[in-house]
């Protein structure tokens, strides 16, 4: 994990994205065990991968998106099972609503792109069913590339390339 003093990786107009440091585990395993939050995504973590999380290393790709010092989510850039860039995010229930998903993510899709100059496309996987995060999605420019079978529930897969982020579409 990162020091307290670290510098943010984005900042938008109202939020800062920065590497997740000690102090952000009680929120962080909030977003793990919440019901609500994890309602699309398996369902609450268990205890012992709570465990292996808390002591692991976090600062691979995952930012956490500061309001006035408040943590309101996080975003995650990884690799895909495919080797695909992917986005991936998720964000307090009390601060749904207010376009931080939207803004947080738009300033990762910059941040992915210039840190990883040889990717052309960036994708994101939701569940079908899960509306907000679809319509984020789209809104961000992702156009669906396909859609699939996977944790009892059907899966859709958005991408946006290089070339259409650049556009400010």
């Amino acid at each position: 994990m990162t020091t307290e003093v670290d510098a943010p990786l984005v900042r938008t107009e109202r939020l800062v994205l920065r590497e997740i440091r000690s102090s952000d585990m009680a929120v962080l395993e909030r977003m793990w065990r919440d019901p609500v939050m994890r309602r699309y995504l398996g369902g609450p973590v268990s205890d012992e991968v709570v465990a292996q999380r808390r002591v692991s290393d976090h600062t691979g790709g995952l930012m956490v998106a500061v309001n006035s010092g408040e943590a309101v989510g996080w975003c995650h850039l990884g690799r895909y099972r495919t080797g695909d860039l992917e986005l991936s995010y998720v964000f307090l229930p009390e601060w749904w609503g207010r376009g931080y998903a939207r803004e947080a993510c738009a300033a990762a899709i910059g941040l992915a792109f210039n840190r990883f100059p040889d990717d052309v496309r960036l994708i994101a996987v939701a569940q079908e069913a899960n509306l907000r995060s679809v319509r984020l999605l789209e809104a961000l420019g992702m156009v669906r590339i396909d859609a699939f079978e996977e944790f009892d529930a059907r899966q859709v897969l958005y991408a946006i390339d290089r070339t259409w982020a650049a556009s400010g579409a």
